[in-house]
């Protein structure tokens, strides 16, 4: 390719500007068809394409305007879900603490009544020992007299009446028990 344009440079060695034609005629109609085409774009086809970008200007417009409305209702939704929970929280801590009262209250009652029992059952279980206690000094007095009258009677070496001593030998049980 290189061999045949030196030899057509080297036949026309007149310069041919291959960007400017070489005749009025052909200059003449490339600018009458430049200027219809140009009239043909600007007045038939621009215009519809004008529309149609105007259009997609709009929509894009709509559609972010639509995005700015839907970001502001899902952040509205957020803080009114944000609320409901907080709230929600609130009233099962407000629950929690209703239930731990009443709980400490009913432990409390059920405490007092357990303590109110257990003072009867000991007020009961003392008194029973007392009784108790008086039957076995009554028991023992009797015992107690006949023993004490008959060492009594073994440290004086003479015979003595237990019946005669023994409201002395009571009455010394009875001081001596009642002292505990």
């Amino acid at each position: 390719m290189l061999a045949q344009l030196s030899v057509l440079a080297a036949e026309g060695s007149s310069s041919i500007n291959p960007v400017v034609p070489d005749n009025k005629g052909e200059l003449f109609w490339g600018a009458v068809f430049f200027f219809l085409l140009w009239i043909l774009m600007r007045y038939v086809c621009l215009p519809p394409l004008m529309r149609i970008r105007a259009q997609r200007d709009a929509q894009v417009q709509s559609d972010l305007e639509a995005a700015e409305t839907a970001s502001t209702q899902a952040e509205q939704v957020r803080r009114d879900y944000d609320a409901t929970l907080a709230e929600a929280r609130g009233e099962a801590s407000r629950v929690l603490e209703e239930a731990r009262a009443t709980a400490e209250q009913r432990r409390s009652q059920q405490v007092a009544a357990v303590e109110t029992e257990l003072a009867a059952e000991r007020q009961d279980a003392m008194a029973e020992l007392d009784r108790q206690r008086a039957a076995a000094l009554g028991e023992l007095t009797g015992d107690v007299a006949e023993l004490a009258v008959a060492a009594a009677s073994k440290v004086v070496q003479a015979p003595l009446d237990p019946a005669a001593h023994r409201g002395t030998v009571d009455d010394y049980v009875n001081r001596s028990g009642g002292q505990r």
